[in-house]
């Protein structure tokens, strides 16, 4: 698949239309660490688990599931719990694993979060602590 500059991008296998179009979106043009490659696959697929929520909501009952007829009874009943509470655990795994990915400024428009140490003159607010920690690692 090709992302948005064309550059190729290997997307991992098992994800559905959503999961494939975010990862081609993040990856386009960009080089990931084997962390942040992690991440975002998990992402993606609670990106896809979230769509098939929704449509589960939303009434599609053939997203996750389906009816069988058993001879012996003439009562169908299909009972879905939870979906709504998953749905809304799933939306804060999918957060909190975007967060954890920490693209560059150019890409999310906005700095990436500090945790840690908090700034003071002799640090640099404008830097992550995994920037920090990687710039003193390359020495």
């Amino acid at each position: 698949m090709t992302g948005p500059k064309g550059v190729t991008v290997s997307v991992p296998g098992g994800l559905n239309a959503g999961g494939r179009s975010l990862w081609v979106e993040v990856t386009g043009g960009r080089d990931l660490d084997a962390v942040q490659r992690v991440q975002l696959e998990e992402a993606c697929r609670a990106k896809d688990r979230l769509d098939q929520l929704d449509a589960l909501l939303r009434g599609d009952a053939t997203s996750w599931c389906r009816l069988v007829y058993l001879a012996r009874d003439d009562v169908y009943e299909l009972r879905v719990d939870g979906a709504l509470a998953q749905a809304n655990s799933t939306a804060n795994v999918l957060r909190q694993l975007l967060a954890g990915v920490r693209l560059s400024e150019e890409w999310s428009a906005t700095r990436p979060q500090s945790r840690g140490v908090a700034p003071t003159a002799a640090t640099d607010d404008r830097v992550s602590s995994l920037d920090r920690a990687r710039r003193a690692k390359s020495g």
